[in-house]
């Protein structure tokens, strides 16, 4: 959506970081789906050693703890890097201090999770903390091509588009939020067949409180699904330039459609590993480009000749430095 050109040094650490963040989640679902959250039941150890036995779980738990430690020094550096090098950009600096203490209370959730074995309530708020830190390493990777001296769009039209794009994350949030109670009310596999749910045919009627939960899901899907292609049409109706924005418009719709099939994927795999991990994969992929569709809306590169303001007619943008 945002490169133009070859990447500086910059750009290319803030965007492996999102890259191998997004790669860290799929691992953690690999690692909850195949039951491996306890394949090392020590930490940071795994059964009292630096190197893992040749077992199945073992071996996932420690690629998970290992692309960890990666993720975890390529925030570091790009917290460093963004202090270091982003002297006059204040939202960027921002986010690369705040980054620092969410990491560590994400490091602090993986040695409890294990400890504790694996509680409900630890697992989904060391999901949530991960999300959120792809939000913000999201958000400073877009800052980083957008330019240090990037121009805030001030306009009417901008300003309601934006709108629109909360009102998508927060439902994406309800979808997501349903979907990992699905996982944690054990009602994954409450209904066998897709479209239809053939333990309870008719939504909210037939069935018992798992297929209940597991029907709410599937329909909040599809309330998700129109609040994105909304999303969509609203793009289509910019006047102003919006190239990257429609390119994110149309990998969001195509990354939700995908999501819909994975979800009927597990269904037709009887609810397989692979299919279950690549669920919460595209998840991860949606939000990222729900947060950087904010983003890139909310600003226009910088350019050569630096506006510091510009004042437009009614109806026309309105420029001010970044913010």
């Amino acid at each position: 959506m945002l490169p133009a050109g070859r990447l500086t040094r910059y750009q290319a650490l803030t965007s492996a970081t999102v890259a191998l963040t997004l790669v860290l989640i799929a691992v953690g679902a690999l690692v909850r789906t195949t039951g491996s959250g306890l394949g090392c039941p020590d930490w940071p150890l795994c059964h009292g050693q630096w190197i893992p036995p040749l077992e199945r779980t073992a071996i996932i738990e420690y690629s998970h703890r290992t692309i960890a430690s990666v993720v975890g020094a390529l925030i570091l550096a790009t917290s460093v890097a963004t202090l270091v090098s982003r002297k006059h950009d204040r939202m960027a600096r921002l986010l690369a201090i705040a980054v620092l203490p969410l990491l560590a209370i994400q490091a602090y959730l993986g040695k409890v999770t294990v400890e504790r074995e694996l509680p409900p309530e630890i697992v989904t708020t060391h999901l949530a903390t991960a999300f959120a830190l792809l939000s913000m390493l999201g958000a400073i990777a877009a800052y980083s091509f957008l330019g240090e001296h990037r121009v805030r769009l001030n306009s009417a039209e901008r300003a309601r588009y934006l709108t629109r794009v909360l009102i998508s994350l927060h439902a994406m949030a309800v979808v997501m939020i349903i979907g990992a109670y699905v996982v944690a009310s054990g009602s994954t596999t409450a209904c066998t067949t897709w479209p239809h749910c053939l333990q309870a045919p008719i939504p909210f009627v037939n069935g018992g409180v798992e297929q209940t939960i597991h029907w709410l899901h599937r329909l909040t899907v599809l309330v998700g699904l129109g609040v994105v292609a909304w999303l969509r049409f609203s793009v289509d109706t910019l006047r102003e330039p919006a190239e990257d924005l429609r390119f994110g418009a149309n990998l969001l719709v195509g990354l939700f459609v995908l999501q819909i099939a994975v979800g009927a994927l597990n269904i037709f795999t009887k609810f397989a590993a692979i299919a279950l991990t690549l669920h919460l994969a595209v998840a991860a992929a949606l939000w990222l480009a729900l947060v950087l569709m904010f983003v890139v809306g909310r600003y226009a590169r910088e350019t050569r000749q630096l506006p510091t303001r510009v004042v437009g007619v009614r109806g026309q943008p309105q420029l001010e430095s970044r913010g």
